[in-house]
């Protein structure tokens, strides 16, 4: 599955995250890859952006997390892409009532 994590960081901790993220290359679990990365530039905070991450299992998240620990802000969402979105979207939606009919009155001549 995969997901979207934005982070944040301040220049206090750029160190320890680039620390963190050079151990991470050894403790990451299997089930846990980097699609890709993206930083924002000049930016507030100064250190910000997203990685778009493949995942089998929240635990595998979680050691992500929790590896960075207070280095890093990190918010983690769900994401499909487009076109399996757009699917789901219209798996889900309700069906639209069929209209009903009415008994027209007849007209008096």
């Amino acid at each position: 599955m995969l997901f979207v994590a934005e982070y944040d960081l301040s220049w206090d901790m750029l160190d320890a995250a680039i620390a963190k993220r050079l151990e991470w290359e050894d403790a990451k679990p299997s089930n846990f890859r980097f699609v890709g990365e993206y930083v924002w530039q000049d930016r507030e905070p100064p250190f910000r952006g997203v990685a778009i991450i493949e995942a089998d299992d929240v635990e595998a998240l979680n050691s992500f997390v929790l590896h960075y620990g207070p280095t890093l802000r990190v918010r983690i969402f769900p994401a499909s892409d487009v076109l399996s979105a757009i699917g789901m979207a219209g798996d889900s939606e309700p069906q639209a009532a069929e209209p009903r009919r009415t008994k027209r009155k007849k007209r008096k001549r």
